[in-house]
């Protein structure tokens, strides 16, 4: 299970892309004004600690926050954040 925190985070980086057609297109742009502005009072290592626990996990993601998004479009918009972060 998700702590509230982890979800409060991974909220943070699908709002940004909750309209995009593909939110693997907003991978950067994400990076740019949330993960490293230290949105939400975190900084990257915390949020690619979310990230990996949401992965992890098998709670619904894509249910956080409205949007159009299907779990395994949220997952590999995830996926390439968590990357982009090693």
């Amino acid at each position: 299970m998700l702590s509230n925190r982890h979800k409060g985070l991974i909220r943070g980086l699908i709002y940004p892309v909750q309209f995009d057609p593909d939110p693997v297109d907003g991978v950067d742009r994400v990076l740019e004004l949330v993960v490293y502005r230290r949105a939400l009072d975190a900084g990257p290592d915390e949020y690619s600690a979310a990230i990996a626990a949401a992965l992890q996990s098998d709670e619904q993601l894509a249910p956080l926050i409205p949007q159009p998004h299907s779990e395994p479009v949220i997952r590999a918009y995830l996926t390439a954040l968590q990357q982009r972060l090693a």
